[in-house]
């Protein structure tokens, strides 16, 4: 399984932070991606999650 890769965008397309902080870089990204691909990445993430929970239980 391959996560897809964030592609950057130039700075003067749209605004990178909301006024209150929030990066919108990766909101568009994420929206900008199919739903399957979404599940991977979020897929991948939690996967990373279970494996540094696990490497942290062995110490």
């Amino acid at each position: 399984m391959s996560v897809p890769r964030m592609e950057t965008q130039p700075e003067t397309e749209a605004a990178s932070y909301s006024e209150d902080g929030v990066d919108l870089t990766m909101i568009r990204w994420m929206l900008s991606l199919t739903p399957a691909e979404r599940l991977e990445v979020l897929q991948a993430a939690a996967n990373s999650i279970i494996d540094i929970r696990e490497q942290n239980a062995k110490t």
